[in-house]
């Protein structure tokens, strides 16, 4: 009688090759989520600067330029009808400024423009969308930009979370599921937060405007997955 024919394979080879490769797919899923994350968290932050600085670009209003359906720059003048000086560490100055086609509203300027514009004074407005951005008198100037709160914590928020799970895969060989990756990124999404609303609201030349966050963020996640393999 013939004695049945054994499997020639190692016992538990096919888990033996299972494990690694699971590991690769699990490390290569984190990497690309990671990736993607922080891809999305940086266009988030491109287009917040452009809407920033947009008024600097567009045409004026009534040019050949202003091609209908372009957003454009319309000139106005508005009358200073009050002003305030907020005392602390280092003095803010506001000026009420009413307009013909909308309420008044407070803009803050420098002190030189403060002391030139008294109650009474017409102003130079340049307004984009509906919103004044720029106040001029007699050779003083003043922005009066968006200040973009809610992007900038979007931006913080995936910056934050691409760069633990973009560590978390770049340890996960070693180290498999650590929690030091994700509790630097609640640093992260602190400090991601001033920089982005920093960065948007200085326009910068953005070459510099996405160099400088995108070294931190190189850094940050670098240091973040060699710490999470330190653990190992």
């Amino acid at each position: 009688m013939n004695a049945p024919i054994k499997d020639a394979r190692p016992p538990g080879g096919f888990r033996r090759i299972a494990g690694p490769v699971a590991r690769v797919l699990i490390q290569a899923v984190f990497l690309l989520a990671g990736l993607a994350t922080t891809v999305l968290g940086f266009t988030w932050f491109v287009e917040g600067y452009d809407v920033v600085g947009a008024y600097r670009h567009a045409p004026v209003c009534g040019t050949a330029a202003a091609t209908p359906g372009t957003d454009c720059l319309l000139h106005e003048t508005g009358k200073v009808t009050a002003r305030f000086v907020h005392r602390g560490e280092e003095d803010s100055y506001e000026l009420t400024v009413a307009r013909e086609t909308a309420p008044e509203r407070d803009h803050s300027v420098g002190k030189a423009f403060y002391d030139a514009a008294q109650v009474g004074v017409d102003v130079d407005l340049s307004v984009f969308r509906g919103r004044v951005v720029e106040l001029s008198y007699r050779g003083h100037r003043a922005e009066d930009m968006i200040t973009p709160w809610l992007t900038a914590f979007k931006v913080a928020l995936l910056a934050g979370l691409g760069s633990a799970l973009t560590a978390q895969g770049a340890a996960w060989w070693r180290s498999g599921l650590q929690a030091l990756p994700f509790g630097i990124a609640v640093f992260v999404v602190f400090s991601a937060f001033f920089v982005a609303l920093l960065l948007m609201s200085a326009q910068w030349p953005l070459a510099v405007t996405l160099g400088v966050p995108a070294l931190g963020w190189l850094v940050l996640t670098a240091g973040s997955a060699a710490g999470a393999m330190g653990e190992d």
